[in-house]
């Protein structure tokens, strides 16, 4: 794809060749689908599952092995974006703080600066801008203490799954500190007649800074250089095809911001030390010391939450997620953990309503994380349109749909996701007659999907040329099936 092949450095050997309703349940009633489209088709009887059925009774309309475990993919950023707004609210915001430690004389900082991480999935190198106004407004222009960097509210990640390719950008590091979706991208250049260079940058809207903890060089005559081992490490070979760019993950996300933040404090004239892990002291309430120099708050969760489903960010879910299983418990440290935290809430309030307890069996459901990277989550159909109605109008009406940009046939709001030999879709769609029903439709060649986990080559990103055309012919089903539905109903 880009004829080149470099290495992650950790380790130095790894090579890499880029390439508000009831909370209702829904009732096992069998309802024979009138059209066998899936078979006819192409696909086995095991690979695809879906149940179509009514948002205010939950009545089934259609089922085709509405109770068979499936991989949802990012389907599973729904039940996150549901428990997310229960336990948080929907106004609630990520606050990004800039701490000082000490008093400000003549310029001078005498002190610590500790910028202070909230959990904000959508934090920008405009955000960071901000605090580095902040900064200048109080008039600050040195520091004699240290810069800290503090990602104490949520655990720190190096990946979201380690079933993924080392350079794949859609699997970065998470942490409370995380700024522009955690990508970097890697450029390099080489001129017809002269030596090729690489560069590292952290790109947003407004331009992009080039990002000082993220190295990438050019390995002589093909050799590893002798470089520090560790995460955000990566090597080139000596001569790169032409001038490319390429979006990598950051695995150590408090480092990059704070590492972006003194280099924008510095082309603004404020001279800060190199930055590293702390965190300003806690009161006798608990709270953080140290006088607040500026702050940037995020959108609210509800606009954050409609841009997860409609971008499908990782980051953001597996963020939201922690944060909202955080609030419940505090100990919680590990994205199964978090997820399995809530699962439990989600599942536990469908069953708290007495007139559909017990109608949706929720055995075999598996949430690994909140964003459905990789193949360890699993849901029927059934499970999930449970998960879809629990979430009530608040959630559906954050569905994309086609206005934005979604191959989906007008009328119909979903979530989907998509990985080799998987595909998924669970929302709600407008038929014929004026009904607003829901859905959740599943594909899956499982023993095609176990195949490529079980040759799993962590240094190769394109996937493989069968499971895009796979895609192809699950997509034309999943249209011609919403279709259907949509017509008849």
């Amino acid at each position: 794809m880009f004829g080149l092949s470099f290495t992650p450095l950790r380790p130095l050997a790894r090579w890499l060749a880029v390439g508000a309703v009831a909370l209702c349940g829904l009732g096992g009633v069998a309802v024979a689908a009138p059209d066998d489209r899936a078979t006819r088709e192409g696909f086995s009887e095991t690979a695809v599952g879906y149940i179509l059925f009514r948002l205010d009774s939950g009545a089934v309309l259609e089922e085709r092995q509405a109770d068979h475990p499936f991989v949802p993919a990012s389907v599973a950023k729904v039940p996150t974006v549901a428990a997310a707004l229960g336990v948080l609210g929907a106004d609630h915001r990520f606050t990004t703080r800039l701490r000082a430690t000490g008093p400000v004389e003549s310029g001078t900082l005498r002190g610590d600066l500790v910028l202070e991480g909230g959990g904000d999935p959508s934090l920008s190198s405009d955000g960071l801008g901000d605090l580095v106004e902040g900064l200048r407004k109080a008039g600050v222009t040195r520091v004699t203490g240290r810069l800290y960097y503090d990602t104490s509210l949520l655990p720190e990640l190096s990946e979201i799954d380690p079933g993924q390719p080392w350079a794949a950008p859609y699997n970065t590091g998470i942490g409370a500190l995380s700024v522009n979706f955690n990508r970097a991208q890697l450029a390099w250049t080489r001129p017809a007649n002269g030596p090729a260079t690489a560069s590292v940058w952290s790109v947003a809207d407004n331009g992009r800074t080039a990002l000082d903890s993220v190295t990438a060089v050019l390995a002589p005559n093909g050799a590893i250089p002798p470089l520090p081992s560790g995460p955000d490490r990566w090597l080139l070979p000596a001569k790169p095809d032409g001038n490319g760019r390429l979006w990598l993950p950051v695995a150590r996300p408090g480092l990059a911001a704070a590492s972006l933040f003194r280099r924008l404090a510095g082309e603004a004239g404020v001279a800060l030390p190199a930055p590293q892990p702390g965190q300003a002291a806690s009161g006798k309430d608990g709270g953080k010391t140290g006088r607040v120099l500026a702050s940037v708050d995020s959108p609210p969760l509800s606009e954050l939450a409609r841009s997860l489903l409609r971008y499908s960010n990782n980051l953001s879910a597996e963020m939201i997620g922690l944060a909202a299983a955080r609030r419940i418990d505090p100990s919680v440290n590990r994205l199964n953990q978090s997820a399995l935290l809530l699962q439990t809430l989600l599942t536990r309030q469908v069953e708290a309503n007495g007139a559909t307890k017990g109608q949706t069996n929720w055995q075999g459901l598996r949430l690994v994380n909140h964003s459905g990277l990789g193949t360890g989550s699993l849901s029927t159909p059934r499970q999930m349109a449970a998960l879809l109605r629990l979430g009530g109008p608040a959630l559906w009406a954050l569905l994309p749909g086609e206005e934005d940009g979604k191959a989906l046939p007008p009328g119909v709001h979903a979530k989907t996701g998509t990985l080799s030999y998987v595909k998924g879709l669970a929302g709600t769609l407008d038929s014929a007659s004026g009904q607003r029903l829901g859905f959740a439709l599943f594909i899956t060649d499982a023993d095609r999907r176990r195949a490529l986990d079980a040759a799993l080559d962590r240094r190769v990103t394109e996937p493989p040329a069968e499971a895009r055309a796979w895609a192809g012919r699950a997509r034309a089903l999943q249209s011609g099936l919403l279709t259907d539905w949509m017509a008849r109903y």
